[in-house]
C-alpha cells in the first residue's frame, strides 16, 4: 500500500510516511526496521523539509545495520544519504568523518565508491580543506579509469582541476585541462564509450573552467574564444535527443556534473563576469537580469543552495554594473536584495560577506561625502577574507580612497608598498595592471611626472593586451592630465578623446564625466571655445543626472546599509524586499 501511494500520479507522501511509521510500532525484525527507517528518511529527504527527523531515522538504521550480514549495500546507501543530510545542515565535518569510516567498504560497489568520493570531496571543499578534496578526486579518477567508467573518470578529473583552480594551483590545473580537452576533442574518433550528451556536457564543464581561469587572471581577451565555444556546446547540448543519455549499464556511469537548467545558469554567470571585466555594462546587465528571472522561476519548485549562490553572484555583479553606469540607487537596491538572500540562507553569508562589504565600499566611493564609510567597509571586508585576489582588490580601492582624501603620506606609502605590481597574486594580470595604474595616479598627485608616465604606459600595454577597457580609459585620462600639465595639448587631447570614446562605448559614467571635464579644459587652453562648450555641456548634463541620482540614493531606506559593519546580519529592516 505504501508503494502504491508513493508511485501514484499524485502521491500522498504524508500517508505513506504514516504507513511506514506504523510498521515500526509493531517491533519488526531488525532487517525490516532498517529498511523501513531508510524508506521513511528517503521520503522525508526528497519530499519534505523535515530533514532532522530523516537524520534521526538514518542514524538509528545505521546503528542497527552494522550488526546485520549481507546488507553492505544498504549500509552504503544509508551512509551516503546521511552524509547528504549532514552537508545540507552544514555539518561537513560530520559528513567527512562518516564517509571516511565507510568508504573502504564501498570499494567493491562501483556506484557507491564513486558517489562517496564525490561527497567526500565536496564536504572537504566546503570545509576549506581543498588539498584533501584534490586527493580524493584524484583517487576517484584513478578508480573510475580502472573500472572503465570513462564519463565518471573525466568528471573526477575536471572536478580535480576545479579544486586546483580554487586553490590557485594553475600550473597543475592547466595540465589536467589540457589532457581532458585533448580526450574530448578526439572522443568520437577514438571510440570512447560516451554518448553525444556526455561529451557535450563534459565539454561545457571544461570550457567553464577554462574561461573562469582566464577571468580570475584578468585575461579577458584570452577568454573570448573559450566563451564562444562554451555557448556553442551548450546550444548543441540543449538540441540533442533527450533519450541520448546513458552510454553503458555500468552503475559507476550514473553521474553528471549539473543538469541542463543548472548549466544554463552557469553559462550566464560566466558570461556576466566576462562582460563586466571587459567593461561592457549593458551586456552584463542584460545577461544578469535574464539569469535572475530564470532563478525566480526555478524557485517555485526548487530552493537548493546552488540557486542561492548563483543569485548572490549575479546580484553582486549587478551592483558593480549599476555603479559603473552611475546608478547608485540601482546599486543599493541590489545590495538590499543580497541581504534578503542572507536572511533566508544564513550559510551563504560566510562565503559572501567580504564581497558584500567590498560592494558597499565601492558604493560609498561613488557618493560625494562617503569616503570614510568606504574605508570602514573595506576594512570590514578584510576581516572576512584571506583570498589573495580579493584582499588585493580591496587594498587597491582603499589606496584610491586614501589618495582622494589626501591622507598622511606615511599611511598612503605603506598601503602603496603593499600593492606594488610585484606583490599582486601570481598570474593575476588585471590586478597587476590596476596596481600600475594606481601607482601612476599616486605619482601624478605627488608631481613625479616621469614615474607616473612610465607606470601608466605599462598600464596601457597590459590593459590593451587583455581587453580591460575601463583600465585603458583610466590610463588614457591620467596620461592626458600629465600632458596637460606639461602644456603638450595635442597629445593630451588625443589621449583624453580616446578615453572618452571608450567611456561612452562601454559605458562608464565616472569616466565620461572625468574625460569630458578634461576635454573642456584642454579645448579652452587651445582656444577652441566651441568644442570646449560642447564638452562642458556634456559634463554639466552628466553631473546634474548624477546629483539627482545621489539625492534619491541617500534618502532611500536602503542607504542605512552603509552603517552595517560588525553585527552578524544586517538589521531585518534593511533586508526586507
Amino acid at each position: 500500500w505504501y508503494q502504491r501511494r508513493v508511485r501514484a500520479k499524485n502521491p500522498d507522501i504524508r500517508k505513506s510516511i504514516h504507513c511506514l511509521e506504523a510498521i515500526l510500532t509493531l517491533n519488526p525484525p531488525a532487517r525490516v526496521e532498517v529498511r523501513t527507517r531508510f524508506q521513511i528518511a528517503q521520503l522525508m529527504w526528497l519530499h519534505t523539509k523535515n530533514i532532522d527527523h530523516a537524520r534521526d531515522h538514518l542514524k538509528k538504521a545505521l546503528s542497527k545495520v552494522k550488526d546485520l550480514t549481507s546488507m553492505e549495500e544498504l549500509k552504503l546507501e544509508i551512509t551516503s544519504l546521511l552524509a547528504s543530510v549532514y552537508m545540507a545542515k552544514h555539518k561537513n565535518g560530520e559528513a567527512v568523518k562518516l564517509i571516511n569510516n565507510t568508504i573502504k567498504l564501498a570499494i567493491n560497489y562501483q556506484f557507491w565508491y564513486c558517489q562517496m568520493c564525490f561527497q567526500l570531496a565536496k564536504a572537504n571543499m566546503d570545509l576549506g580543506n581543498i588539498s584533501a578534496a584534490v586527493t580524493t578526486l584524484a583517487a576517484g579518477a584513478e578508480y573510475a579509469g580502472r573500472i572503465n567508467a570513462q564519463n565518471t573518470r573525466l568528471l573526477f578529473s575536471l572536478s580535480q582541476a576545479m579544486a586546483l583552480l580554487i586553490q590557485r594551483n594553475f600550473d597543475v590545473a592547466d595540465v589536467i585541462l589540457k589532457e581532458v580537452g585533448a580526450i574530448l576533442e578526439n572522443a568520437e574518433q577514438s571510440g570512447l564509450a560516451l554518448t553525444s550528451t556526455e561529451i557535450l556536457s563534459l565539454k561545457v564543464f571544461h570550457h567553464v573552467l577554462q574561461v573562469s581561469e582566464y577571468i580570475w587572471q584578468g585575461l579577458i581577451k584570452s577568454a573570448r574564444q573559450g566563451l564562444k565555444q562554451l555557448h556553442s556546446c551548450y546550444k548543441q547540448l540543449t538540441q540533442l535527443d533527450a533519450n541520448n543519455v546513458a552510454s553503458t549499464n555500468n552503475s559507476a556511469e550514473m553521474f553528471q556534473w549539473m543538469n541542463t537548467q543548472q548549466l544554463f545558469l552557469l553559462v550566464y554567470v560566466v558570461s556576466v563576469m566576462h562582460a563586466l571585466q571587459q567593461g561592457y555594462t549593458d551586456k552584463a546587465e542584460s545577461y544578469a537580469k535574464k539569469a535572475l528571472h530564470l532563478i525566480d522561476k526555478q524557485r517555485t519548485y526548487n530552493n537548493d543552495t546552488l540557486l542561492s549562490s548563483y543569485q548572490l553572484i549575479l546580484l553582486e555583479q549587478l551592483v558593480l554594473t549599476h555603479l559603473l553606469k552611475g546608478s547608485t540607487s540601482g546599486a543599493i537596491k541590489e545590495l538590499q536584495k543580497c541581504t534578503a538572500v542572507y536572511q533566508k540562507h544564513h550559510h551563504t553569508l560566510k562565503h559572501h560577506r567580504a564581497s558584500l562589504h567590498t560592494a558597499l565600499g565601492l558604493y560609498a566611493m561613488a557618493l560625494p561625502d562617503a569616503l570614510d564609510n568606504a574605508l570602514a567597509q573595506f576594512n570590514a571586508a578584510l576581516k572576512y577574507t584571506t583570498e589573495p585576489e580579493q584582499v588585493s582588490f580591496i587594498k587597491l580601492n582603499s589606496a584610491i580612497v586614501h589618495i582622494k582624501q589626501n591622507l598622511p603620506p606615511e599611511q598612503l606609502n605603506s598601503l602603496l608598498e603593499s600593492i606594488e605590481p610585484g606583490k599582486m597574486p601570481n598570474k593575476c594580470h588585471s590586478l597587476k595592471a590596476s596596481s600600475y595604474c594606481i601607482q601612476g595616479l599616486a605619482a601624478l598627485v605627488e608631481g613625479r611626472m616621469k614615474d607616473a608616465k612610465s607606470k601608466l604606459r605599462e598600464t596601457l600595454v597590459m590593459a590593451n593586451k587583455a581587453d580591460l577597457n575601463k583600465l585603458t580609459s583610466c590610463a588614457f585620462v591620467l596620461l592626458g592630465d600629465i600632458f596637460l600639465k606639461m602644456d603638450n595639448h595635442r597629445d593630451a587631447i588625443e589621449m583624453v578623446r580616446s578615453a572618452h570614446d571608450i567611456a561612452n562605448r562601454i559605458p562608464d559614467a565616472g569616466l565620461q564625466v572625468w574625460s569630458a571635464e578634461l576635454l573642456s579644459n584642454l579645448y579652452t587652453c587651445t582656444g577652441d571655445q566651441a568644442r570646449a562648450q560642447e564638452y562642458e555641456t556634456v559634463r554639466a548634463k552628466l553631473c546634474a543626472s548624477a546629483a539627482t541620482e545621489v539625492e534619491t540614493t541617500v534618502n532611500s531606506p536602503e542607504h542605512c546599509l552603509l552603517q552595517w559593519l560588525d553585527s552578524e546580519f544586517p538589521p531585518s529592516s534593511m533586508s526586507m524586499v
